[in-house]
């Protein structure tokens, strides 16, 4: 029985609530459903959100950029991210964006489906991170340095409640999850337009 508009619907109330754990195990349903290349394309389309960003930051990065256009052109990945991209990168966001790089390259590995499809949901939240994790804290170095040098403090720890729950953030993470529904959305029906046509 086909459930994905039921869980779509769920994934944009889960979106809206800012429910994480509920919004990975409905991205995780939906992503088993799709075809795996529709899954892949809509994390690109989430990690390419921040590209521009990254460059702007390290313009000696272009291995990022390199490396996405190789998922997109050819549906692979190097099994390893280059050495340049090892290093410590220290602008908000840019860590969980190599993340993001880092989970997609996984995916892209033989093996099981269900860890394959678990990176790629992996991949789409250090994507969305990267660019709420910028915005609040490009704007604010001292914050991004406390919680960079003792994230375990007491003082670290109140300045990520205050990320998580400034408005902006919260406005801002929830769109970024609707825009994955509705990208999955348009992905399902390329499937189903597909599969129709071939009947």
């Amino acid at each position: 029985m086909n459930h994905q508009p039921d869980a779509l619907e769920k994934l944009r109330q889960a979106a809206e609530t800012r429910d994480p754990e509920r919004c990975q195990f409905l991205l995780k349903t939906l992503f088993m459903e799709l075809d795996f290349y529709l899954a892949l394309a809509v994390v690109i389309e989430r990690a390419r959100t921040f590209l521009e960003t990254f460059e702007t930051y390290y313009p000696d990065g272009v291995f990022a950029r390199r490396i996405l256009m190789q998922m997109v052109n050819t549906g692979a990945a190097p099994a390893r991210l280059p050495p340049e991209a090892l290093r410590d990168f220290e602008y908000p966001g840019a860590a969980n964006f190599m993340k993001a790089l880092s989970d997609l390259a996984h995916a892209l590995q033989p093996g099981p489906l269900p860890p394959r499809i678990g990176y790629l949901v992996s991949a789409t939240v250090n994507a969305i991170m990267a660019e709420l994790v910028e915005h609040y804290y490009g704007p604010r170095p001292g914050a991004w340095a406390t919680v960079r040098a003792a994230p375990e403090a007491p003082a670290a720890s109140a300045i990520a409640y205050a990320f998580w729950t400034d408005e902006d953030i919260a406005l801002l993470d929830s769109d970024a999850w609707l825009q994955v529904a509705d990208s999955i959305e348009r992905h399902l029906q390329r499937q189903h337009s597909f599969i129709k046509g071939e009947d």
